[in-house]
């Protein structure tokens, strides 16, 4: 088993998305335009994607409807629904203990 690591943003009051489900300000403030920050080198590293209904569906519905971002990584999307899986998408119901295990 590999690691496990948290790669997270989060706005002061808790959420990622504003009250209008936008995530705009993570590009931050426009003071660093070409500055990609972390994130790229960090996803280097990863050999999956565990993400929340809440941000699957955001990114097939919003964010990037024609393209899927991390295609070519299997990617788990933790959810109660019933949902059949698709090409490096898995839905999980059960525990992220036995998810983590089975990575």
């Amino acid at each position: 088993m590999g690691n496990v690591v948290l790669y997270l943003a989060m706005s002061m009051d808790g959420y990622i998305a504003d009250e209008q489900d936008g995530v705009d300000w993570l590009g931050g403030n426009g003071s660093q335009p070409d500055a990609p920050g972390s994130y790229p080198s960090f996803y280097e590293t990863v050999d999956a994607i565990v993400m929340g209904w809440s941000t699957y569906h955001q990114i097939v519905t919003q964010l990037s409807p024609d393209s899927w971002p991390y295609a070519g990584r299997p990617c788990y999307v933790v959810t109660h629904r019933q949902e059949a899986d698709r090409e490096g998408i898995y839905f999980w119901k059960g525990e992220l203990t036995a998810l983590t295990n089975m990575m």
